[in-house]
């Protein structure tokens, strides 16, 4: 074969790895999780649970580690520790396994012999309403209030129940943090069925960004703004993200793209972490958030107090109760995490510590730049973070899972 028909052959197929590259990228960017996770090879299965206001949430569990599943063919979960995982703001259950079996949280756990369960909140793509759809102004009216009310207690009750377990493990990430204190302010009851809380990135008390949250909610009145063009949650749809992936964002150059600056400049950069690849991928899945969502995080940056939504962003404060938290709480942050800076995390950390519960507060890991996103979305978040912290939750459930 002559060099010249080597080199035509070469080049095509480069090319046709690169297409297909491209097209795999494609269908992760909409494919659901319980897909995603069904092509990665782990057995999955999904689950409702049923809030007493009407929501319907779905949940996604990985009973068993992809060795495991192909060694025994049918995976059981059945005495194994479960581990209840939640997603942040503008996130779902897909966050824990959109950077692949390698990287990502849920398959690293799952591979590790945990029974691995992701929750969903209201209003993401996983999750409906008895009476209203997603078109309906009343279907988004709530917030972390809500979440930690009813989704948290009924999520954990439905991995109780299928598992019979008494007790799990939870992992909260940012919002996922927020709703589980907010549910131990509510329903401390559900001290009782937590073996111990690991909060990655908690976001509880957001002073740093006070002047970003009166700029967008008091000066600019941005909700309602938004409302009265008919906007009736913070929602780019696909249509607007198509728009802005494709004329506004530069995901080949990261450092001339204005989505990565936009976004670097609030929540810290970090571009050696930026998985180019991936970055498109990402963006695409974003999910809806209400506006009270929003409001309420704002509510508490301006306030300066975890207080409760109580009416409104001009109401009164009513701060939560963070002394009704009973359990082992760990507290993990980014050095570079510019959205929930150290000093707001210390601040935290004392509180749990008067109140008894403080198990520990420390970096994420010894990455200087790591910031608030790259606890899910870091180009090496399984060597970073996920594997190490598999194994401190080892220790915590040999430390407190029996008792």
């Amino acid at each position: 074969m002559g060099v010249f028909k080597l080199n035509i052959l070469v080049i095509i197929s480069v090319c046709s790895n690169l297409i297909s590259e491209s097209e795999m990228l494609s269908k992760e960017a909409y494919l659901s999780v319980p897909k995603l996770i069904s092509l990665n090879g782990y057995p999955v299965e999904k689950h409702r649970a049923n809030t007493p206001d009407g929501y319907t949430l779905q949940m996604h569990r990985i009973p068993a580690g992809r060795r495991s599943a192909r060694r025994t063919g049918e995976p059981s979960a059945k005495g194994k520790k479960a581990v209840l995982v939640m997603h942040g703001l503008l996130g779902s259950s897909g966050d824990f396994v959109i950077m692949g079996p390698d990287r990502s949280l849920a398959y690293i756990l799952a591979d590790a012999g945990y029974d691995v369960w992701l929750g969903n909140l209201r209003g993401n793509r996983y999750s409906a309403h008895e009476t209203w759809n997603k078109k309906d102004k009343r279907f988004w009216e709530y917030s972390f209030h809500e979440h930690g009310k009813y989704d948290i207690p009924s999520m954990i009750d439905q991995v109780l129940n299928v598992t019979g377990l008494k007790k799990i493990m939870y992992v909260g990430y940012s919002m996922g943090t927020t709703s589980f204190f907010t549910m131990m302010a509510q329903r401390p009851e559900y001290n009782q069925k937590i073996i111990s809380f690991v909060a990655l990135a908690p976001a509880v008390y957001l002073d740093n960004i006070r002047p970003l949250a009166k700029f967008l909610l008091e000066t600019m009145d941005m909700p309602r703004t938004l409302e009265r063009r008919g906007f009736i949650s913070a929602n780019f749809g696909e249509g607007l993200m198509d728009f802005l992936l494709k004329n506004v964002c530069n995901m080949n150059n990261p450092h001339e793209d204005m989505c990565l600056m936009t976004l670097y400049s609030i929540v810290g950069d970090d571009y050696e972490q930026n998985d180019n690849s991936m970055t498109s991928v990402i963006f695409t899945r974003v999910q809806p958030a209400s506006w009270r969502q929003l409001e309420h995080f704002g509510k508490i940056a301006i306030a300066g107090v975890f207080t409760s939504w109580n009416g409104g962003l001009s109401s009164p404060v009513k701060p939560y109760k963070l002394s009704n938290v009973k359990v082992p709480v760990a507290l993990l942050y980014g050095e570079n995490d510019q959205l929930i800076e150290r000093s707001q995390i210390m601040r935290l950390a004392k509180e749990l510590k008067q109140a008894g519960v403080l198990e520990e507060v420390r970096l994420s890991c010894d990455w200087p730049k790591f910031n608030h996103l790259d606890f899910v979305f870091a180009k090496d978040v399984g060597n970073l973070l996920n594997r190490p912290l598999v194994k401190y939750i080892d220790q915590l459930y040999n430390k407190y899972g029996d008792k």
